[in-house]
């Protein structure tokens, strides 16, 4: 590990340190302490996996992945209303509609008799209007539903400690992929050719990294919902790419980046009694476009000088 990674890293868990110390000192309810750690968890996953979204240039892919587990949300829903599956979690409905989508994805065929964007678009909007069919057809005196807006915008309700556990559980095991896998991973993501020539099975890693974005946003999908799944996912990366140009501190940075923004959109929606997933997110993206423009002036006024000169 370099010196920049290093120093990154350590930062990272300093960050969580002091979350962790103002959220005790604070004296919330345990539901807001469980956003709180949710959002941790959440930043942790967001800044590893976000940063390959950003460098492959994925980001429409992951929204249609994201799109499509309320599909799934609303099958489990379903066959709990009509079938008694009272087993089937909404979240493994999501799961296994978020990998369908990523299989559909990674598969070589769709590229060659049809435009990618054209599948990303069919997936978007069935995923949505399934969730929207599934939905209406559930007996709501037999199932104890959770409302379309908690899964589309997310809320802190529904952040219990089996989320927390799951989304641990998520964590350990995307980390253990990206950490046996990280080569192969950060090849793919640089140069899907020169993948191929170095023999890897690109189809595979393919579907591998867009697997690990499935249960990122499952990760999501509770704290900001399944809309705005994808901006967290992404502006944390995307903000951290714009102060290095290395993968690991493109990662370490992201994860720093989203604990800040996340941690202060909590404590700013509980202030202003707002929505924490949306509040979350108008704040990423307040301070994403905050840095593009410092970087536009600076980089304008560089230009502009050398031109002079």
């Amino acid at each position: 590990m370099r010196h920049e990674e290093k120093v990154l890293a350590v930062i990272a868990a300093a960050t969580i340190l002091v979350i962790l110390a103002l959220v005790s000192f604070s004296g919330y309810y345990s539901f807001i302490n469980r956003m709180f750690l949710a959002g941790i968890l959440a930043s942790l996953v967001c800044g590893v996996v976000g940063t390959f979204v950003v460098v492959r240039r994925v980001v429409f892919m992951s929204d249609a992945i994201a799109h499509s587990t309320f599909g799934g949300i609303g099958l489990a829903f379903l066959l709990q209303s009509a079938l008694g599956w009272l087993w089937f979690d909404p979240m493994l409905g999501a799961a296994l509609f978020a990998l369908g989508a990523a299989v559909i994805l990674s598969m070589g065929w769709t590229r060659l008799s049809v435009r990618e964007d054209s599948v990303i678009g069919v997936l978007w909007v069935i995923g949505m209007a399934l969730g929207v069919l599934f939905y209406s057809l559930v007996d709501p005196r037999k199932v104890s539903l959770i409302s379309p807006e908690s899964i589309l915008f997310g809320s802190i309700l529904l952040i219990s400690e089996e989320t927390l556990w799951m989304m641990l559980a998520i964590l350990v095991a995307i980390y253990v992929v990206v950490f046996f896998l990280f080569r192969d991973l950060q090849i793919l993501t640089f140069d899907e050719e020169h993948a191929r020539i170095s023999g890897l099975n690109v189809p595979l890693i393919n579907f591998i990294l867009l697997a690990l974005i499935a249960f990122t946003i499952i990760a999501l999908i509770q704290l900001v919902g399944v809309i705005l799944a994808i901006a967290m996912l992404t502006i944390p990366a995307a903000i951290a790419g714009t102060f290095t140009d290395s993968l690991k501190s493109m990662m370490l940075s992201a994860v720093t980046v989203s604990l800040v923004l996340t941690a202060a959109g909590s404590f700013a929606a509980i202030a202003m009694d707002t929505p924490p997933g949306a509040t979350i997110v108008i704040l990423m993206g307040a301070v994403f476009i905050a840095v593009m423009l410092v970087r536009l002036r600076t980089h304008g006024g560089g230009a502009a000088a050398r031109k002079g000169a």
